[in-house]
C-alpha cells in the first residue's frame, strides 16, 4: 500500500487541477518560443547555404586584354606592344620611307613586326590577312602560315616620279576596326589573339585600337572577342 500511496502523489503533483501546474505552463511556452527560435536560426542556415551553393566559382578571364587607345602610326612612328604581360615586347609597329630609283618611285610603308616566338600569318605574296570581327583564328590558318620574326607592309602609300602621281596598295589600305591575328608561343604552347586596328589614307595614318591574346593554349578564338 505504501508503494502505491507514493505513486499516488506523484500523479497527483502533475494534475492540472492543481496550482503546481502554473509553473510547469510557463515552462511550456517558453520551450514553444525556444522551439520557434530554432526553427527560425535553421530556416536562417538553410537559405544561407543555399546562397552559397548557387554563386559560381570565379573563373579565370579566357582573354587578356590590351588597350592601345587609338594610337596613331604616322610616318616616323611607331608603338611596341607586349601581349601577355611578361615585360617583353612582342609587336612593333612602324613605318618606312623608301627611294627606288630605278622604279622612279617613293614608298611610305607601315610595318606589323613580330620578334622571336611571336607569330603572324604571312602568304606567299608577303602578306598577313586582314579578318571581320567573329572571323575563326586557328592554329591552321588558310593559305597562311605563321611565321616569327616577320616583318609585314600592311599598307603603303606609293608616289611615281617625277608625275607625283599617287595610289595606295596593301590589304589594309581600307580597314576599318578589323583584326590582325597573331600568336605568342611559351612552353611549347601557343596562344592565340589579335590586333584590332583601321587604316585613314587621308590622314596617312594606321590606328591600334586594342589587341587581346587567349590565356588558354591551343584554344580556337575569334576575332574580336
Amino acid at each position: 500500500m505504501q508503494h502505491s500511496f507514493s505513486t499516488y502523489k506523484i500523479k497527483a503533483h502533475f494534475c492540472p487541477a492543481t496550482k503546481t501546474n502554473y509553473p510547469t505552463k510557463r515552462f511550456t511556452l517558453n520551450l514553444t518560443k525556444m522551439n520557434k527560435l530554432f526553427s527560425l536560426a535553421l530556416l536562417t542556415i538553410l537559405f544561407a547555404s543555399c546562397d552559397k551553393e548557387d554563386v559560381p566559382n570565379p573563373q579565370p578571364p579566357s582573354m587578356r586584354y590590351t588597350d592601345l587607345e587609338n594610337f596613331e602610326i604616322k610616318a616616323g612612328t611607331y608603338k611596341r606592344i607586349d601581349l601577355d604581360g611578361d615585360g617583353r615586347n612582342d609587336v612593333l609597329f612602324n613605318t618606312l620611307n623608301l627611294g627606288d630609283a630605278l622604279g622612279q618611285r617613293v614608298r611610305l610603308q607601315f610595318y606589323a613586326n613580330t620578334t622571336i616566338d611571336t607569330y603572324q600569318p604571312v602568304n606567299e605574296h608577303e602578306e598577313s590577312p586582314i579578318l571581320a570581327k567573329d572571323a575563326a583564328i586557328a592554329l591552321q590558318f588558310p593559305q597562311f602560315t605563321w611565321y616569327d620574326i616577320t616583318a609585314v607592309v600592311l599598307a603603303e602609300k606609293v608616289i611615281l616620279t617625277p608625275s607625283e602621281e599617287t595610289y595606295w596598295d596593301g590589304l589594309w589600305k581600307n580597314a576599318s576596326h578589323q583584326y590582325l591575328p597573331v600568336q605568342v608561343k611559351k612552353g611549347g604552347q601557343a596562344f592565340l589573339g589579335w590586333i584590332e586596328m583601321s587604316f585613314d589614307k587621308e590622314a596617312e595614318k594606321l590606328i591600334l585600337h586594342k589587341a587581346a591574346l587567349s590565356t588558354i593554349a591551343n584554344k580556337e578564338i575569334k576575332a574580336g572577342e
